[in-house]
Parts: structure tokens; sequence; C-alpha cells
């Protein structure tokens, strides 16, 4: 893809990954649920899942840490060229502080005095992350940014819901992003592109966590016992999704529907096997989507970068092609970047 005017430079330097040890298949989710999910496979499309065992350790600060200990050992880099930590995520260790210090701390480097911050815009996460992050780079005000994708939506889940307790799993993804150099010997023209989200906040109550905030506090007599639990519409979503992801989908990449790029990738969020449907139904070319939500459900903010990293570690994605990474989010937000990488 050429450059455009407003393309920021932008180099996805190294990518990591860590999964739970755990992998839940529909079996042993059915004997955790005490409820058969045998045959869900066929309607959310999900075969398997990691849970983290968080008694054993496996928080998302101690995940996050390793997924980026891995994104910097791929970018051939250590801590000390990371001049900023953005936390990713759509859950989050506790309310306060918020876990991009957490994962600082986890990483060893609590006395380092980095900054560290975080972004939580659901499932789109990792995909506002680089916009920021592009922006800072541009301006010269950091040199590598380190953006860490954390999930645990297993603490949240309800296991007696049909529509959302077989669907999601647990995740951690990190990213190390660099400003592109001249003649950079990596990938010379890696940059951002275009970036889109459209918003609709009367959708906000469609899906997500009632309690745990001011509006339904845990210590409150008056908060039901459930408030603390991820809820979703699937069918009032997938019915906004019908309406509003055709013209979103003009307004950012208008060459995925008329077919004039030249071999992009498409990173979709896996967010559902109809959702993926959904997007079927736009003509993009199969053999161009990289598809992860069988092997590990709905990982939250880190399926768009989970399923980056298997695009680029089988060879679908290579450097100097284009990816277009798209999904959308509780709120409800629908987003998209198009990038060089």
């Amino acid at each position: 893809m050429r450059p455009e005017p407003t393309s920021r430079p932008l180099l996805i330097e190294g990518l990591g990954r860590k999964m739970p040890a755990h992998v839940v298949d529909n079996a042993k989710l059915s004997e955790l649920a005490g409820k058969s999910y045998l045959g869900i496979e066929d309607r959310c499309g999900v075969l398997t899942r990691h849970f983290a065992d968080r008694a054993a350790g496996e928080t998302a600060p101690v995940l996050g840490a390793q997924a980026a200990q891995a994104a910097m050992a791929d970018a051939g880099c250590t801590l000390d060229d990371i001049d900023l930590i953005i936390s990713a995520s759509g859950t989050s260790h506790q309310f306060i502080p918020d876990q991009a210090v957490f994962i600082q701390r986890a990483l060893g480097a609590g006395r380092s005095g980095i900054p560290c911050f975080s972004v939580h815009t659901s499932c789109l996460s990792f995909v506002t992350a680089l916009d920021i992050a592009a922006s800072h780079l541009a301006s010269g005000r950091y040199r590598r940014i380190l953006i860490v994708t954390a999930e645990i939506a297993s603490a949240g889940l309800n296991l007696q819901d049909a529509e959302s307790g077989p669907l999601f799993g647990d995740a951690a993804v990190a990213a190390v992003v660099r400003r592109t150099q001249p003649d950079d010997p990596v990938s010379p023209n890696a940059a951002i592109h275009r970036v889109r989200f459209e918003s609709y906040g009367d959708d906000a109550d469609l899906t997500g966590v009632p309690g745990s905030g001011t509006h339904l506090p845990a210590n409150d007599p008056n908060t039901p016992l459930d408030a603390s639990y991820f809820r979703m519409s699937g069918l009032s979503l997938l019915k906004r999704a019908l309406r509003y992801i055709p013209p979103f989908v003009e307004k950012l990449y208008p060459e995925a529907l008329h077919g004039t790029d030249d071999d992009p990738v498409f990173i979709l969020h896996q967010a559902s096997r109809a959702g993926l449907n959904l997007v079927g139904s736009l003509k993009l070319p199969e053999e161009s989507i990289v598809r992860t939500l069988s092997e590990y459900g709905n990982c939250v903010a880190a399926s768009i970068p989970l399923t980056l990293l298997k695009a680029v570690e089988t060879g679908k994605l290579r450097r100097g092609q284009t990816a277009v990474m798209m999904g959308t989010a509780a709120g409800v937000t629908y987003g998209g970047v198009v990038l060089t990488y």
C-alpha cells in the first residue's frame, strides 16, 4: 500500500505471547459448568480456550510480562531500550492503580521510572494503543514503546450463560514498536496509514460488566450478586453490526470491498463465529483472513494481536505487506487500522 499524507511511521519490531498452561476443551468446560457444552463449537466456533490459574500465579501482570519478554527477544532489544509501556486490555488486574504499573513491576522494572499508562477500549484496546503509539513516535517523544495486552476473561465469566460462557479465553500478547527509519533494514515502508473508530453509546448496555465501578459498587448492598459477571446480547449486537460494519469498512478501507489493493491480510477480532461470518459476507478473500477463534476463543483485546502473531508465524503476513486490523468492542465501537507491516 502506498503511503498516504496522513501516514505515521511505525514498525512492529517484535511480537510475543504467553498462554496460560491450562487448555480447556468443550468436554472440560462442560465439567466446570455442570452442563453440556459438547455441541457448542457448531454455534460459537470455539473448540478450545486457555484459562489462567490465578492461584498458581498466572495473573495478568505476570502473563503480560512474560509476553513482553518474548516480544523484546523477538525485537532484539531489552527493557533498557523501552521508554514507554502501554497496557492495552479490556480486563484489569485491579481497579486502581491501572494495570500498566503492575506489568512494569512484574518485568522487574518497578524502580526504573519508565512511564506507564493503560488504554481501555475493551476488544479494540490494542488497536487504540497502536494509534497512540504512532503519534508518540511521530512526535519524537518516545523512541521505542512496549504494548502489552493481558486478558483474563475467565475471572468474570458466568459459565452457566450459554451465550458468553463458552466463548472467551485468556491470553497475553505484547508488541515492541518503534519509528521506522530512512532505509530501515527491517521494513522501510512500515507505517500506519489509516485509523478509524466509530462509537454508538446508545448501544452501551448490549455488552459489558455493569458492576465493580461507581455505578454498582461491590460494597453496596443493593448491587446484584451477578453484577460483576460479563454479559452480552449477541443477537442485538449482530443486528447492529449488520447495519454499521459494511459502511464502516467502506470508509476505513474501500479497497477491501472493491479488490483494488494487492494481497492484503485481514487481522480480525475473533468475536464469535457469527461475527466472522458477517465479515465473510463482505466478500473478503478467504485466503486473506487469519482465524484463531477455534483454538483460543475470544480473548478480548488480545484476539487481534494473537491473530497478528499467527499471521506472521505462518508466513501469511510478510514484511512490506498490508495488514488490515478490524474489530468491534463494547461501547458499541467499531474500529480498525490499515498498516504496512
